[in-house]
Order: structure tokens, then sequence, then C-alpha cells
């Protein structure tokens, strides 16, 4: 492609649009991409599933305290909960049960905040990326990648929140049904039924912000509207 050369004040200057700006093809798509991401914060970015309490849709605004709230619920069922704290999550148990000392948090569970903060994160990260495929070159690139990476995060540790979630009551229904007790089989079936109907799942929301993130940085990155113009 051969060089653009402008005129600013009467001065010839040389210049490479495709390296030195976005172009308004590329703002035309980076951009609505971005602003779709940052409008996901009012949807469901992932649902909360209890049996006898029903499903709970999370929004942007609702992550942290949500996620807050289903901690403490799993700390108090599975006897980890602060001293006097009720249980609202209740697992099965018969007198026969197993009464030691209940099994260590897994990671997913004991640093469950982060999830919150990946979010918030994807959620400014879009908003910069919008105003960088505005504005700024570098500032598209670099929270368009960041913003990226942080969506990915949230639907993972959501993934492995849940499965961890699911492993830790089943050791807890264990230890409380029991094995000698003739209840323990009718407690485990009731425990299983509960455990299984129990679920954290990443929503359409969050999918949507971290695909249409990962398309604006792939835009951005790649330049590849330009590099398809400038072989027209």
């Amino acid at each position: 492609m051969p060089p653009f050369f402008w005129q600013e004040l009467g001065t010839p200057f040389y210049t490479d649009p495709v390296r030195n700006r976005l172009t308004y093809p590329e703002r035309g798509a980076a951009a609505p991409l971005a602003a779709l991401a940052a409008l996901t914060f009012f949807l469901p970015l992932f649902s909360i599933h209890i049996p006898l309490v029903g499903d709970q849709k999370v929004t942007g605004y609702e992550t942290a305290s949500k996620i807050s709230q289903l901690t403490r619920r799993i700390r108090s069922a599975t006897g980890q909960g602060e001293d006097g704290q009720k249980p609202s999550i209740k697992i099965p148990k018969t007198p026969g049960g197993d009464s030691g000392p209940p099994s260590n948090l897994p990671l997913s569970i004991r640093f469950s905040w982060l999830i919150p903060v990946f979010i918030i994160g994807a959620f400014v990260s879009a908003l910069l990326t919008l105003l960088g495929a505005l504005f700024s070159l570098g500032l598209s690139k670099i929270a368009g990648g960041l913003g990226t990476v942080c969506g990915v995060l949230a639907v993972v540790h959501l993934t492995a929140m849940n499965s961890d979630i699911h492993n830790l009551l089943q050791d807890t229904l264990q230890r409380g049904a029991g094995d000698r007790n003739p209840l323990a089989g009718l407690a485990r079936a009731l425990g299983n039924a509960f455990i299984n109907n129990l679920d954290v799942k990443p929503g359409a929301g969050l999918y949507v912000l971290t695909g249409a993130l990962a398309l604006a940085a792939i835009l951005v990155y790649s330049r590849i509207i330009s590099r398809i113009q400038s072989e027209l």
C-alpha cells in the first residue's frame, strides 16, 4: 500500500493509518461491540438455583452481594459459619452421623470474592474499550485484552465454584448421614436430590460480555478491516 501524504498547515507529512489509529470502519465495528459488552451490566450474568428457594438471576449491580450471600450459606451448611449462625442450606443428617471437623473450603469458594472483581473489571474494560475505539488505539488494545481475560476468568471461576460446592456438600452429607443408622439411606437420597439441584452457572449476559470484548480485542489487535481495505 503506498504511503499517504496529508496536508496540515501546508506541511506534508508521512503517516500510515493502519498503524497509527483506528479507521472509521474499525471504529464502527469495535465501538458497538464494546457498547454491547457494557450494556450486559443490566442483563443476568449468572444464575443461582437453590432448592426450596428458587432461581436467582444476578445482574451486574447484584454480583457482589449475591456471591457473598451464597458463600455464607455454603459455609454455614458445612459447619464453617460464624458462631451462632443457623444454616440457611440444610443438609439431611442422622443421629449416628460423624461429628468430626468439617472439610476445608476449596479455593474457589474461599476466594469467591474474586468473581465480582473479575466481572466489574470486565465492565470497566468495556467502557475503556469504547473510549479507546473512539480516541485511542493503545487504550482500546489494553482494555479489550484485559476485559476479555477478566470475563474468561469469571466464567472459569463460576464453573469451578459450582463443582466444588457439589463436592463439598456431598462430603458433608456423607459425614452427617453415617453408616449404621437405618435412616442413613433416606438421608443420603434426600441430600443427593438437594445437592444435584443446587447450581451456580454463568448466564448469557456473561458470555455476551466476554465474547463481545474478545471480538473487539481481535479487531483492534489484528487491524483486519484496515488490512482488507488496503488490499482492495
